[in-house]
């Protein structure tokens, strides 16, 4: 692939709008209701600001509601921590360190501190964390931090900021994690054990430490958006044997922001991001590649080299100019189907138009605690032996803008609801539902019955449904917006006019609307069969994670599909014959093509495209295939 490098000036302002770009963190505090089923850490006998240990405090708030998908919250202030702070381990490994989820009141607001040399963190030949959510295999499930700041102290050697684990669906969500001056050894360590992933880091600043972030290990994908890595002492980011699939990387370091390490199978996609050498050591690049990178519209300033590409004779060189590179890959491995390419060489990644991205919508926090509701307080049966749905539908009619559902019940939906009028949150508390009876809850416009406005923006989020249950479907049929985070058991319908966002997610998508637009931030699909399909429609992807065999994105009737990043784990066997990605009559970009398979049974046939009466496929994985 052709690598494309704007002049340096040119880059340094790119770089600035980028930055300037970046969505704002809320400073309003982050609060629940009091019947919502949240473990607050004070009714344990920790304190914020009393100078005084919360270790065994916060650490029984932790333990109380083992595999419980409970949120275990932190009000304002600083608390202090001596000890590795653990996800409960349960009665047994079934309910060990899942379903967790710490929770400040804002990223600012909520601070947990190690203080200066406590014992068991001030050697960094011996690494301990200050907290750790689990380890293999891959059962992790929903776990998340969110909202809050940790703060290593000075002669802390060997601390880790937060080893973090989760499974499908999971996150970390706006969190700093700082070190002071020659203090701290990794800030997030997503490499401290096997079968991480896939999850979803967003919006996360690591400051100081000797590495800002490790990822490692071969499985299950690891997806980032709007990163900021400053005043690391020896790598910005290390990678090793993962897929880590990046967009909002900012890295302001003397040191290489990135260092993806050979003998691997690790790949780095890397989009919109800006790499600044800060009096940059002498022949440091910044980004060190010993593997597969694909890199676009990245910044890389102020360093000696820009890409020090270094696989054994098998990468298509180093890119030395600084600059902007719109579009390059480390290796000459990029395949198309349809495109005319002259004299037999290969077509440069970066002639193609790429689909414009969005931020994700956000619905301000700031409503008034007392103008929630409560799903209970309509009549839903907190047991779950009958259907929650009418009930449901009644709390959204009510004109509440936030409808919650405590952690407390498990809610049954049989039937059919309608998404309309004020109500701009449905929020789950983390809680669990299950879903019988094929429902539906259906996105609509103007149908309110008090005939009250619609809400321009709705989001669904934290929630999940229980094991061996149905998908509950999610129909947009709206000209509005509709995001849906921090879920797993639905399967998402697109097929009206107005935006879909789905971040987070543990389910299914049909984009079934020609013209509609989604953007998805790690997706994890793994029903046996076609995965995702696109109908017409405009799909963006930031990393995508599939089990089971079927294909993964189906892409028709003039629909537009682009992957940044996508791992098939065709480990149960992939059945022959079958395209992992098909198209008819549309176009499919990929960057950052995965598979890991261990048992001899890998995809033998990646690409079926059909254009016009012809059809011609791909055998050969791609590292990135670009459509006509």
């Amino acid at each position: 692939m052709k690598s494309s490098v704007l002049p340096r000036a040119v880059a340094g302002i790119v770089g600035l709008l980028f930055a300037a770009s970046l969505p704002a963190r809320s400073a309003e505090p982050i609060v629940f209701p009091l019947d919502g089923g949240v473990v607050d850490v004070r009714s344990f006998g920790a304190a914020p600001d009393d100078d005084i240990d919360d270790t065994v405090a916060i650490q029984a708030a932790l333990d109380i509601h083992p595999n419980g998908n409970r949120i275990v919250y932190l009000p304002p202030g600083v608390f202090l921590v001596s000890d590795t702070l653990k996800w409960p381990a349960g009665d047994g490994p079934a309910n060990a360190q899942k379903r967790t989820i710490l929770q400040g009141a804002g990223e600012s607001l909520s601070v947990l501190r190690l203080p200066d040399s406590t014992p068991g963190f001030t050697d960094g030949g011996q690494p301990k964390a200050l907290i750790w959510t689990g380890t293999a295999p891959a059962q992790r499930f929903r776990n998340a931090v969110r909202d809050l700041s940790i703060d290593i102290g000075s002669r802390n050697d060997g601390a880790i900021g937060l080893q973090f684990n989760a499974s499908n669906q999971g996150t970390v969500e706006s969190v700093t994690i700082r070190a002071a001056e020659g203090s701290g050894k990794i800030g997030l360590d997503l490499g401290h054990c096997d079968e991480i992933g896939p999850l979803l880091v967003h919006r996360l600043t690591v400051d100081g430490f000797e590495n800002g972030i490790s990822t490692k290990w071969p499985v299950n994908s690891n997806t980032f958006e709007h990163i900021l890595l400053r005043k690391q002492r020896r790598l910005g980011w290390w990678n090793y044997h993962q897929m880590i699939f990046v967009r909002g990387l900012i890295s302001e370091n003397r040191v290489p922001a990135l260092f993806n390490e050979k003998d691997s199978w690790g790949t780095v996609t890397l989009v919109d991001s800006h790499l600044h050498g800060i009096q940059a050591e002498r022949r440091a690049p910044a980004i060190h590649n010993q593997r597969q990178v694909y890199l676009r519209n990245v910044d890389l300033l102020g360093y000696d080299r820009a890409v020090d590409n270094d696989d054994k004779n098998r990468d298509k060189g180093d890119l030395g100019e600084a600059g902007t590179v719109v579009e390059d890959t480390s290796h000459r491995n990029v395949v198309s189907l349809f495109r005319e390419v002259p004299d037999g060489t290969i077509a440069s990644a970066g002639e193609i138009t790429h689909l414009p991205v969005k931020e994700r919508p956000e619905v301000a926090w700031g409503d008034p605690l007392k103008n929630w509701v409560n799903l209970l307080d309509f009549g839903a049966d907190a047991s779950g032996e009958n259907d929650a749905g009418p009930a449901l539908q009644r709390a959204i009619d009510s004109g509440a803008k936030t409808v919650y559902l405590p952690a407390t019940a498990n809610f049954r939906f049989s039937s059919t609801v309608e998404i309309r009028g004020p109500v701009e949150r449905l929020i789950g508390l983390e809680g669990r539902f299950t879903a019988t009876g094929k429902p539906v809850w259906r996105f609509v416009d103007g149908r309110h019955p008090q005939g009250l406005t619609d809400a321009e923006t709705v989001v669904i989020e934290r929630m999940g449904n229980q094991s061996g249950g149905e998908e509950l479907l999610i129909r947009h049929e709206s000209a509005r917006t509709l995001a849906i985070r921090s879920t797993t058991g639905f399967h998402v319908e697109g097929a009206g006019k107005g935006d879909l966002f789905l971040d987070d997610f543990c389910g299914h998508l049909d984009l079934l609307s020609p013209g509609q637009n989604a953007w998805c931030r790690q997706l994890d699909s793994e029903r046996e069969g076609t995965k995702c399909r696109n109908v017409g429609g405009r799909l963006w992807i930031l990393g995508m994670k599939t089990e089971k065999s079927g294909t993964v994105i189906e892409t028709t009737a003039g629909g537009i599909t682009e992957v940044n990043g996508v791992f098939v784990y065709s480990n149960s066997g992939w059945k022959e014959g079958e395209p992992a990605f098909l198209v008819e009559d549309a176009t499919l970009n990929l960057f950052g093509v995965n598979e890991r398979n261990f048992n001899r049974q890998p995809v033998t046939l990646w690409v079926r495209e059909r254009q016009g009466a012809e059809t011609r496929e791909l055998q050969e994985r791609p590292w990135v295939f670009l459509g006509r």
